[in-house]
C-alpha cells in the first residue's frame, strides 16, 4: 500500500511538470515591429512621432511559395503620435488587429533632434520592456528617424536588414562600433562611462555611416566622423578601423593607401609625464597603439631602396594616425567633455584611493593628460609589375 502511495505521489509531482504552453500565441496571431524610428512633432515638442516597419510575411520573396513584390509591398509604415513611447505604442495598437510584438525589433532609429533633447525617458521604456532585444542596434538619424525607415534599398526586400547587415559587417570587419541596446544601457548605468551611439544619414534608396553621435548625461552633444572615430577604436577597443590615405612628399604628389590588419593598443597611467599638474595629483595616461598592415596603393613610385622607402612611409603613416588620435581627443575633452573611451573606467580600477574618490572625473577629463604614440609596422608593400 506504502508504495502505491508513493508512485502516486510521484506521478502527480510529475504531472506538474507537464503544464504545455497554456499562454501560447501563434505567430500568426502576433503583428511583428522590425523597426521603430522616433522623432518630435514639429510644432509640438511635448509629443512624440513613432514610426515603425512591419514586414508582411506573405509578400517578402520565398513565402508559400511565391514571389515577392518588391520593397514597396513586403513591408509596412506605420506612423502615430503619443506623449511617450508608451502611449504612441499603445496608441498603434488600436490601429492593429493583432497583438503588437517587439520581440522581432533589430533597429531603433533616433532622430538627431530627439538625441540632442535628451533619451532619457525613450529609454525606460525599452529598459523596462522584457520584450526588447539587448541586441538591438539603436542609431542616430541626422535629420528625421523616419526616413532610415522609409528608404527603399534595391538590393534587399526588407529595407531595416540593408541597415542591419551594414552595420554587421562593418562590426566584422572593425570598421564599425559594436554599440547595441545593452552596451547603451551599461554605458548610462555606469558612473564612469558615458554612452556614444551610430550615427546615419538615410537617403532615398541607401544609408551611410557617418560615425559615432557622442552623449553626455543621455543628451547629444555631437559627432565624430569616420575617420575619428576609426582612432577611436583603435586605442579604446583594438579594432583596425579603416583605410589610412597618405599624401606623399614631394613636388610631384601622389598617395599611399594602408590597411591595418592587427591593433593592439596598450593603456600606460603614470604620474611624472602628466605636467606636474596640480588639479590633476600629477597623474596622465598614454596610449601606445602598434599596427601592423599592408600599403594597397601607391599611386606614385618612391626613389630608394626598399628597406629606406618601408621607412620612410611608417614616419608617415604614424605622422598621420597620431594626428588623427590627437584631433579625436582634443574634440572628446576640449569641445565635448564626454569620455566614451571607457578611460574613467580604467582610472577608477587602478587609482581609486589615489585619484578617483577626490576628484570629480567628468570636470577633470575636459584637461586630463593623455598622450598617443603609434608604432606602425608594415608587413608587405604589395605586388609590382616590372
Amino acid at each position: 500500500m506504502g508504495k502505491a502511495w508513493a508512485s502516486l505521489c510521484c506521478l502527480l509531482l510529475f504531472m506538474t511538470l507537464l503544464t504545455g504552453c497554456w499562454d501560447r500565441r501563434e505567430l500568426e496571431e502576433r503583428t511583428s515591429v522590425i523597426a521603430l524610428g522616433i522623432d518630435l512633432v514639429e510644432g509640438r515638442q511635448n509629443l512624440y512621432k513613432l514610426t515603425v516597419q512591419i514586414p508582411i510575411p506573405i509578400k517578402i520573396a520565398g513565402s508559400s511559395g511565391q514571389g515577392g513584390g518588391g520593397n514597396k509591398d513586403a513591408v509596412k509604415i506605420m506612423s502615430v503620435t503619443g506623449k511617450t513611447v508608451t502611449d504612441a505604442v499603445n496608441n498603434l495598437q488600436q490601429r492593429l488587429n493583432q497583438r503588437i510584438f517587439l520581440g522581432h525589433t533589430r533597429v531603433l532609429a533616433i532622430s538627431e533632434d530627439v538625441a540632442r533633447r535628451g533619451m532619457d525617458d525613450i529609454i525606460d521604456s525599452f529598459r523596462r520592456d522584457p520584450q526588447i532585444r539587448r541586441l538591438m542596434w539603436p542609431v542616430v538619424v541626422q535629420g528625421r528617424a523616419a526616413d532610415l525607415l522609409e528608404m527603399k534599398p534595391g538590393l534587399i526586400q526588407i529595407p531595416v536588414v540593408f541597415l542591419m547587415d551594414l552595420i554587421e559587417n562593418g562590426t566584422k570587419m572593425g570598421t564599425i562600433p559594436d554599440q547595441t541596446m545593452g552596451e547603451y544601457l551599461i554605458q548610462t548605468s555606469n558612473e564612469t562611462l558615458q554612452p556614444m551611439l551610430n550615427y546615419v544619414q538615410a537617403y532615398k534608396d541607401d544609408v551611410k555611416w557617418k560615425g559615432v553621435a557622442v552623449f553626455r548625461d543621455q543628451k547629444m552633444v555631437g559627432s565624430l566622423n569616420d575617420i575619428h572615430t576609426w582612432a577611436l577604436l583603435q586605442l579604446r577597443d583594438e579594432k583596425r578601423g579603416g583605410d589610412v590615405i597618405v599624401p606623399l612628399p614631394g613636388k610631384g604628389g601622389g598617395y599611399i593607401s594602408f590597411r591595418p590588419h592587427f591593433v593592439r593598443t596598450k593603456l600606460e597611467m603614470k604620474g611624472s609625464h602628466a605636467t606636474g599638474q596640480d588639479n590633476h595629483s600629477g597623474h596622465g595616461v598614454a596610449y601606445l597603439c602598434e599596427i601592423q598592415g599592408d600599403i594597397i596603393e601607391m599611386t606614385k613610385n618612391v626613389e630608394g631602396s626598399p628597406e629606406e622607402v618601408i621607412v620612410m612611409l611608417q614616419k608617415l603613416i604614424k605622422k598621420e594616425m597620431e594626428k588623427r588620435a590627437r584631433k579625436m581627443l582634443d574634440i572628446l575633452q576640449k569641445q565635448y567633455n564626454s569620455d566614451i573611451l571607457k578611460l574613467g573606467l580604467a582610472m577608477r580600477g587602478h587609482h581609486y584611493a589615489d585619484y578617483w574618490r577626490k576628484h570629480d572625473w567628468f570636470k577633470d577629463f575636459k584637461q586630463f593628460p593623455i598622450e598617443v604614440k603609434y608604432t606602425i609596422k608594415l608587413r608587405r608593400l604589395g605586388m609590382e609589375m616590372h
